[in-house]
């Protein structure tokens, strides 16, 4: 999708710089601890298997946090599997954001 010449970006279409795929997410978990944190950002580098079903892991390419939501950048991989407690106990991975290139 390109986007439109009187928006004053001529040529620019959508894509990104970032590698084949680059999904945000947040890693939420109301008081978190550095721990529990660790914990969640190692299994989404390394995977998890959720009801018998594997999800591979991606790169972290980025961490930024905001009160006790923790945006993290995953380069590669499939998008991260939503259920609560599947990386950190009572902690949830959302995808929030997907930069996919356009080829």
């Amino acid at each position: 999708m390109a986007i439109s010449r009187g928006a004053g970006f001529v040529g620019v279409e959508a894509g990104s710089g970032l590698g084949n795929i680059t999904r945000i997410c947040t890693v939420v978990n109301t008081g978190q601890t550095q721990d529990e944190l660790n914990t969640a950002v190692q299994a989404l580098q390394t995977g998890v298997t959720v009801s018998n079903v594997w999800y591979p892991g991606a790169t972290v390419v980025g961490v930024t946090a905001l009160a006790d939501t923790v945006y993290v950048a995953l380069q590669g991989g499939v998008a991260p599997e939503g259920s609560a407690s599947s990386y950190a106990t009572d902690t949830t991975v959302t995808v929030v954001a997907t930069f996919e290139d356009q080829e």
